[in-house]
């Protein structure tokens, strides 16, 4: 077997994925350019929920929330540079309240949209972890969290612009100084490219192998001398950090942030990501993420009304045909042939 064979498949779509987004730019084509870099915020998603539910097992219909979170910490930080934001004055706020001129500062804001989802979720989870609450009960918790804090969002109309969400907002800057779109895409890039190898590096480590015996039996790694509760917990504010840095980025990249970015809606689609591309595998949160937006923007372009039924349509034949999504079927390393194929090559 040569050094190339011991490769998993999955590694060279890694590769071109990231080839393919890399020279992107380079066709000119700017609509498309600004389109690939919101997915690419996508994909960031897409990563931090395949840490919690593609690697411990744990399902989150609410993950969006932590998203959320860190998308309205900066699109507050964005809006108020310039005073009390308009939406603000409307509702009769005259002054800054001390939290929101604290998350001014581009710094601040950053760091604030992505510490705080990691607290909030390091803190849920020790709650929900320590006092045995997992599988369908979390799931259910967090679609319930989310519903939650989609009311939350529109009813502090004078803080969050109630349903309307908060628009209007000025895209990246780097250090205070904005950025073309050439500028912001490959700086989206890069922290794609970070956050990869980041969680690449976390699943091949002993975390990550602990997170998997988590998902495929958690009673037998505490009967090892594992707490399973401390890893979730912890796995849990990891993904928390990253949802808040892909909202942090989302916010100043759309434009705008509304409670549809942060709601069940949201949630559920990040689900489909990885049940489509196949959990438990980046590769798959990347394709998932990629192809079903990319084919979802195509199809309503081509169909109108009717590309979300013929994007139904696709998601079913894909879960139908390769249950275990996209990378279920790509070949492994070090696989066994089957008995025909071994009993060919020793003819």
């Amino acid at each position: 077997m040569t050094r190339f064979a011991k490769i998993p498949a999955a590694r060279y779509l890694d590769l071109a994925l990231f080839l393919a987004l890399g020279l992107f730019p380079l066709t000119g084509l700017m609509f498309y350019t600004q389109l690939l870099q919101k997915y690419m915020v996508f994909l960031i998603f897409a990563y931090s929920l395949d840490l919690l539910w593609g690697y411990a097992g744990l399902m989150d219909l609410g993950h969006a929330v932590l998203f959320g979170m860190g998308g309205y910490l900066m699109a507050l930080s964005l809006s108020a540079r310039s005073g009390v934001p308009e939406f603000m004055a409307r509702y009769g706020v005259e002054q800054l309240p001390a939290w929101l001129a604290a998350i001014v500062p581009e710094p601040a804001a950053v760091l604030a949209g992505i510490l705080v989802p990691a607290l909030f979720a390091g803190l849920l989870g020790r709650f929900l972890f320590f006092s045995r609450v997992g599988g369908v009960f979390f799931s259910v918790i967090t679609l319930a969290l989310a519903q939650a804090f989609n009311l939350f969002i529109q009813s502090q109309q004078e803080y969050t612009g109630g349903f309307n969400g908060i628009g209007g907002l000025p895209g990246l800057s780097l250090f205070g100084r904005p950025l073309t779109l050439a500028q912001g895409y490959y700086l989206v890039f890069g922290l794609v490219l970070l956050v990869y190898a980041f969680c690449r590096g976390l699943t091949a480590s002993r975390f990550g192998l602990v997170l998997r015996g988590i998902r495929e039996n958690g009673a037998r790694l505490e009967f090892l001398g594992y707490d399973q509760a401390r890893f979730k917990t912890a796995v849990f504010a990891v993904s928390g950090a990253l949802a808040g840095l892909a909202g942090v980025l989302y916010a100043p990249v759309n434009g705008m942030i509304a409670p549809n970015d942060v709601g069940m809606e949201f949630s559920t689609a990040a689900v489909v990501w990885l049940a489509i591309g196949g959990r438990g595998s980046l590769t798959g949160a990347a394709l998932g993420a990629m192809l079903v937006n990319v084919l979802g923007n195509a199809l309503s372009e081509q169909f109108g009304a009717y590309w979300q039924l013929l994007l139904g349509a696709a998601l079913l034949a894909v879960v139908f045909f390769a249950p275990q999504g996209i990378t279920g079927v790509l070949p492994r390393p070090g696989a066994r042939s089957s008995p025909g194929k071994a009993a060919g090559k020793r003819a």
